[in-house]
């Protein structure tokens, strides 16, 4: 990519943003009902590439349990935890939970033999080497190795970030831009192209396809079918605005919006969909 002068001594890329850019139909469009949203991550198959973490859930996406909304005084509610972590897995639903870096030993020392299907290891900026003089920050290699579950971790926004979690064993990297660093972040449509760039590079040194979800503030499907095509394998559903929590018609309609996109544009599945064209329409 071409690169802007800053000033003689630095020189800078342009980052786009989702709302930068827009999708360029095929040569074919088709039925939405022919349209398949399906998305697997690991053994575990999902009917829409869509995840939430601590709300409500999308009907047919991978729902998350919130473990630091079972943290107070200092520790984990273990009998909470483990009885929602049991619930799922009665159900026949698929386990998840989610956690700070700071907290993932203490929750898994807190669930004790109560097993999650998936574990996310998520923070605002997450890297495989976090340097601290006063505490022993988490090897994130060595534990996401130790474990027998699949783990998610992010999230990050540049290539090599992005390239350094893939090397830890990671079945899933998640990406996203980071609005409450003062000065830092990288608009998302970029970040999630960089992390497109760092599973290329993966695969060919490993043969391993990594999962990527990118956090996307979601106010239609096309936010999705955008995120989609610059990289992502799925979409961590965040709110539009500062509320927090994703709108009951949102959820309503974020999926009818892909299929629709998905149609408009003539592909069939959401691996197709990633091989769409973008342009920058500001």
């Amino acid at each position: 990519m071409a690169q802007i002068e800053i000033g003689r001594g630095k020189a800078a890329r342009r980052g786009y943003g989702l709302d930068e850019v827009s999708i360029v139909p095929s040569r074919r469009t088709r039925d939405a009902d022919d349209v398949d949203t399906a998305w697997r991550l690991d053994a575990f198959e999902f009917d829409v590439p869509l995840v939430t973490i601590g709300t409500a859930p999308i009907d047919g996406g991978l729902e998350v349990i919130d473990a630091e909304a079972h943290y107070a005084d200092g520790a984990f509610d273990a009998a909470a935890l483990t009885a929602a972590v049991t619930a799922r897995n009665d159900s026949g639903e698929v386990s998840a939970v989610a956690v700070r870096p700071q907290r993932a030993e203490e929750l898994l020392v807190a669930l004790g033999r109560t097993e999650p299907d998936l574990l996310v290891i998520r923070g605002r900026v997450v890297s495989a080497e976090h340097v601290s003089r006063t505490r022993e920050p988490l090897n994130l290699k060595r534990t996401v190795r130790h474990l027998e579950v699949p783990v998610v971790v992010g999230a990050c926004s540049s290539f090599q970030a992005a390239l350094h979690l893939m090397r830890t064993g990671a079945a899933g990297v998640i990406v996203a831009s980071d609005p409450h660093s003062e000065g830092v972040g990288v608009p998302l449509a970029t970040a999630i192209a960089d992390a497109r760039a760092a599973r290329m590079q993966h695969l060919d040194e490993t043969g391993v396809y990594v999962q990527l979800i990118a956090s996307v503030p979601v106010h239609t499907g096309g936010d999705v079918a955008k995120a989609i095509v610059c990289g992502a394998d799925a979409v961590l559903v965040e709110a539009p605005d500062a509320s927090g929590v994703p709108g009951d018609g949102l959820r309503k309609t974020v999926i009818g919006d892909l299929r629709r996109t998905m149609a408009t544009c003539g592909f069939e599945s959401v691996k197709e969909l990633q091989s769409a064209e973008l342009v920058v329409i500001s």
